[in-house]
This record gives C-alpha cells, structure tokens and sequence, in this order.
C-alpha cells in the first residue's frame, strides 16, 4: 500500500477514534444531566402532588365560604325587598296623612275663620264697651 494512504487512513482511523471517545463523553454528560432532569422533574412532581394536597382543604373553605356569601346575599335581597316594601307602604301612609291633614284643613278652616272673626268681634266690642263705660 502506499504510504500517503496508509497515514490518511491512520489519520482517518485516529479521528474516527477522537470522534468515538468525543460521543461517549458526550454520551456520559448527558446520562448525568439527564439524570439531574430526571430528579428535578421528580422533585417537581412531589411539589405538585404536595401543592394539590395542601390546597385541596382551601379550596373546600372556599367553596364553602363562597356558598355562605351566596346565601347572605340571597337573604340580604330577600330582606332589602321586605324593607322596600315597608318604605312603600310608610310612603303611601304619608300621603293619606297628607290627603287627611288637607281634608281637615278644607273642612275646618272656615269654621275656624269664622271662630277667629267671632272672637275677634267679641274682643273688639268688649274693648268699645270698656272704652265707652271709662270714658263717662
């Protein structure tokens, strides 16, 4: 064979070798990373199964919590119906107080008018008759 041949091909045989020891280093470090990988992802996995054990009794409270919420609003519309209603009927009893007091007030203002102008003619005439009975 000849010799230029011969070194290309221990030259060749050399890189293939380099090349071989190359991936199997490579191969070694990523069998560690992938390890590494491997235990943070199973590290991951414990925290979530411990997350969703630990806050499966808080979502329950607030489960809870939020159908107690509900059924206080439910009462407070059921109760702020009640006193709109008590409001409407308090307001309609104003307004038949109001329509009485002016009913009242139409009947008796003209007897009381003519109470005032009576009592008032009587003041006048006994102030006259005092008058006329001092001045003799």
């Amino acid at each position: 064979m000849d010799t230029t041949l011969l070194i290309f091909a221990c030259l060749a045989l050399g890189a293939a070798a380099v090349l071989f020891a190359v991936i199997a280093i490579v191969a070694v470090n990523a069998g560690k990373n992938l390890n590494r990988v491997t235990a943070v992802v199973e590290l991951m996995q414990k925290d979530v199964h411990e997350l969703r054990v630990s806050s499966t009794p808080v979502f329950e409270k607030a489960g809870r919590v939020l159908d107690q919420t509900e059924r206080s609003i439910v009462k407070l519309e059921s109760d702020l119906s009640k006193l709109s209603n008590g409001a409407q009927s308090l307001a309609g009893i104003a307004e038949d107080i109001r329509m009485l007091e002016q009913s009242l007030l139409a009947r008796v203002r003209p007897s009381l008018e003519d109470l005032a102008s009576l009592v008032s003619g009587v003041a006048k005439g006994v102030t006259t008759f005092a008058r006329k009975l001092t001045d003799r």
